[in-house]
């Protein structure tokens, strides 16, 4: 029975307010003022006004910008917090093939070589050698030598001068020892 009185209640209203609306519009229809163009005019603003707007605006820039540092606050403290494990550190990885390797890593003072497959991470050993220890922390501080990689650099550049040789128009450079070797293998074509 309430039922049937809310839907009837509620036709009632909309066929009054849609009464409403049809006869300011007949209305206006009569009158002819419905349809007839009227010149756009100009906004009119205070300089009150505007300042207001951007002060409002410059207030709601700072609001958003506090909101995103707590946000990331929390969340960063939610994310780290939790395990109370201290830095971790990846000394050395070796990649066997698509997502599968092998990492050394220091967690909570233990050195592990931990297998990390697509599926799982397993735990291969702990290194609890002083002297692998060492080791390890001395590789990870000095990375490569700078004469390992200045011999690694010249292999490199060696190799590049190599290749530049065998397809001449494909690789181009822009030292002097290049352009030069390229003039040469142009002149004996001709």
């Amino acid at each position: 029975m309430f039922n049937n009185l809310r839907v009837g209640s509620s036709v009632l209203i909309m066929l009054g307010f849609l009464s409403l609306v049809a006869g300011q519009v007949l209305a206006a229809a009569e009158t002819g003022e419905y349809l007839k163009y009227q010149e756009p005019q100009p906004a009119t603003s205070s300089w009150l006004a505007t300042s207001g707007y951007i002060v409002s605006l410059l207030l709601t820039f700072l609001l958003v910008l506090g909101l995103a540092y707590l946000t990331s606050r929390f969340v960063g403290k939610k994310m780290t917090g939790g395990a109370g494990l201290g830095n971790g550190k990846v000394y050395a990885t070796l990649s066997l093939g698509p997502n599968r390797a092998v990492y050394v890593i220091e967690i909570a003072g233990k050195f592990m070589v931990l297998g990390v497959t697509e599926q799982n991470i397993t735990m291969l050993t702990e290194i609890s050698s002083l002297s692998d220890i060492e080791q390890l922390k001395a590789t990870q501080n000095f990375g490569m030598p700078p004469e390992q990689f200045s011999s690694v650099f010249h292999k490199q550049l060696g190799l590049l001068r190599q290749m530049q040789r065998k397809f001449p128009y494909s690789i181009s450079s822009d030292t002097p020892e290049f352009p030069e070797k390229e003039h040469e293998t142009d002149s004996r074509k001709r």
